[in-house]
């Protein structure tokens, strides 16, 4: 059973930065359309990964229609991200930039998988999530692609278009998926939380909160750099 914060964890984390640093710093070198290509690629695997569970499952003897279905947050945003890639919608990317950042990335930092490596479902929790967050940072750091205060705007209203339809086939399944019901298992993020339902409205406050948070210092950065970029230029002209 995986344990947080042991060993294991520490050394998924720490895998996971020096191997997107080489993930930026190698895909970088390739023409964009190739750039796309292979990030696209990438959102299908992800998504494939996602959809194997189901049969994966069903072939154990184990499938349950409760946990398996991919409709939490983190599970179907790889199928999102495969129409970014295959459109190279910003828009799009600007709406779900903020969950990916804010919710999947805390995902990683407080995980709720059960399992330790390498049992298959281990592996396609820290796929998908750590997968995720190069998609969502990739462009905006190597393409330069910009955040618009509209994305703010269209993170927390399509998040609770999103939420309204789950919380209903919740309803159906007797499902807790996106944790509307209930809090997840574990040590996580929810656990310094209120009890339900009120830690969903906590969530709603959090989320405009920590989303306009992460616009300004996307900008603050990006200001930032062009500012250097600019002096380096000035300086290598005279």
């Amino acid at each position: 059973m995986f344990a947080a914060y042991d060993f294991e964890h520490y050394l998924l984390l720490t895998g996971f930065l020096l191997f997107g640093y080489l993930f930026f710093r190698i895909l970088s070198s390739y023409s964009r359309p190739v750039q796309q290509k292979i990030l696209l690629g990438l959102a299908l695997l992800l998504s494939a990964t996602q959809l194997l569970k189901v049969p994966m499952n069903m072939y154990l003897g184990i499938f349950d229609p409760q946990n398996d279905i991919p409709l939490h947050l983190c599970n179907f945003l790889p199928f999102i991200l495969i129409w970014v890639y295959a459109t190279g919608s910003r828009k799009v990317l600007g709406t779900v930039f903020f969950w990916i950042v804010l919710g999947v990335s805390q995902a990683n930092l407080t995980p709720s998988v059960e399992f330790s490596l390498f049992h298959y479902d281990a592996i396609r929790y820290w796929m998908v999530h750590m997968g995720l967050v190069l998609l969502a940072l990739y462009p905006a750091v190597i393409w330069k692609w910009d955040l618009k205060r509209n994305d703010l705007f269209r993170t927390v209203g399509w998040l609770n278009v999103a939420a309204a339809i789950i919380y209903g086939l919740n309803l159906i399944l007797n499902s807790n998926y996106m944790y509307l019901m209930a809090k997840p298992p574990g040590t996580t993020f929810f656990s310094i939380l209120p009890a339900w339902p009120t830690y969903i409205l906590v969530l709603e406050v959090i989320l405009v909160v920590w989303s306009v948070m992460v616009y300004g210092l996307f900008k603050w950065i990006r200001s930032r750099v062009t500012d250097t970029q600019n002096l380096v230029a000035e300086r290598s002209r005279t």
